[in-house]
């Protein structure tokens, strides 16, 4: 795997300001972490100087803050391996992403932008896929543009989500338990900050799912969040050359999203194939237990009251 890579200089001043980077002494902070990894029993952990550095940007490189957020994203393993376990690259796999369910267009929002992702999930087949194996394809994508992308892990996530003919059958798939790990997931384990999502073309007959579903979520949201009546109202949000030809913008077509991040995947499939190995031995663990077990991180009802409607 390749090493880091020198940051360009727009984006190297929004590293200091947003992420409290200074290039000179990231080697030094990664290589902390991966010592600590080394002499923590309990964690078998990546040590991919590429992931601890999205890790740290994520954390403003604060190493005590760093060194929680890695230890949850490998202990949430245990509770979520519907989604966060059995991640090989294999044909069931190629074919659930063949659907284009998530497209990554091929640049960022701008120079110093966050990385644009873009989910249809009317692709699933409720008879054939459920959204546990969309949301692992997706967070499957997300490790690797914290290894491939520097925007992603600087400038953060732009996540638009768009409901244009989800059937209400499609919806009843989505359970409020599976919400809240995915919300657990985001906030509290991964190495890249979703800075705002965006949700179009919501059908009114599932109006009143979505809103149940999302009473679950907690009052106060580390991200934006807002459900658009209209979907051209999303560009008061982002620039429409962002997002790609098929919605008005001029980022690429979705085909040849796929065919980069087919290839990706299929690139780093020996890196995945490795992936089981990495989890936590609670058993192993000295002092306090994960924050999983004592209910640290568990703690999400509360209503949804940071949803903005544009």
């Amino acid at each position: 795997m390749a090493g880091l890579r020198p940051l360009p200089a727009e984006l190297a001043e929004l590293a200091v300001t947003e992420c409290n980077e200074q290039q000179s002494e990231r080697e030094t902070f990664i290589v902390t972490l991966q010592t600590w990894i080394a002499k923590s029993p309990y964690l078998k952990a990546r040590t991919d100087e590429r992931l601890i550095l999205a890790f740290l940007r994520r954390c403003r490189f604060s190493v005590e803050a760093a060194k929680r957020r890695i230890d949850n994203y490998y202990s949430l393993r245990n509770d979520f391996p519907e989604v966060l376990c059995g991640r090989q690259v294999d044909e069931a796999l190629l074919r659930q992403f063949d659907r284009g369910i998530h497209v990554i267009p091929k640049r960022p929002a701008s120079s110093q932008g966050p990385r644009v992702i873009i989910s249809q999930f009317c692709k699933i087949d409720p008879k054939q896929s459920n959204p546990r194996e969309a949301f692992k394809l997706l967070f499957i994508l997300l490790e690797l543009l914290a290894l491939e992308c520097d925007n992603a892990s600087v400038a953060g996530l732009f996540y638009v989500v768009d409901a244009r003919d989800v059937t209400m059958e499609q919806m009843l798939q989505y359970d409020p338990f599976l919400l809240k790990k995915t919300f657990m997931l985001v906030d509290q384990c991964l190495p890249l900050r979703f800075v705002e999502i965006h949700l179009v073309n919501m059908i009114p007959s599932g109006q009143k799912i979505f809103n149940f579903v999302t009473s679950f979520l907690p009052s106060k949201l580390p991200f934006k969040f807002v459900v658009h009546k209209k979907s051209e109202d999303l560009y008061n949000h982002l620039p429409a050359e962002a997002m790609t030809i098929e919605y008005g913008g001029s980022n690429g077509y979705h085909a040849e999203a796929l065919d980069y991040w087919r290839g990706k995947l299929e690139a780093y499939k020996d890196y995945l194939a490795t992936d089981s190995q990495y989890c936590t031995n609670e058993k192993l663990r000295v002092g306090l237990a994960n924050a999983w077990a004592t209910g640290e991180l568990g703690g999400t009802s509360g209503s949804f009251r940071k949803l903005e409607v544009d």
